[in-house]
């Protein structure tokens, strides 16, 4: 197994780090990997929050509060999962993707999930990788 290429934060005298998901790709246009990795961060008051980190592009937090609200207004409109942070959507001229979803089961945050295809070297799509973990209770 090779070494991941992201990983947490250590922690500190005021934040614990857990990891909680990991999912790398190649650009072969670029000559580029691209790697995020997602953590739990809880401050030494018990605070928490999810955050995802990118060798590439930006990343996205994910707060308690916030989740909790967007996913009860995801599970009214009867939708499965909603996006959150950062996000490049596929287009007909470039077939890349990188996206943050949080899905929902019975209007609560359920799982997130790092998705990223990224391009062969003709251009053309890649194969698609993620990585789906639970939602810290």
């Amino acid at each position: 197994m090779t070494s991941p290429l992201l990983t947490a934060p250590a922690d500190t005298a005021h934040q614990t780090y857990r990891t909680l998901g990991y999912v790398d790709a190649y650009d072969a246009v670029l000559n580029c990997d691209y790697a995020f990795v997602a953590w739990q961060e809880t401050d030494s008051d018990g605070a928490w929050r999810v955050r995802i980190r990118s060798s590439q592009t930006a990343g996205a937090v994910f707060e308690p509060d916030a989740m909790r609200t967007q996913a009860r207004a995801a599970a009214a409109r009867s939708e499965p999962w909603f996006a959150w942070g950062y996000s490049f959507d596929p287009s007909p001229g470039d077939p890349r993707e990188i996206a943050f979803r949080v899905h929902v089961a019975d209007g609560r945050p359920a799982e997130v999930e790092i998705r990223v295809r990224l391009r062969n070297a003709d251009g053309s799509a890649g194969e698609a990788r993620s990585v789906r973990f639970p939602w810290p209770r």
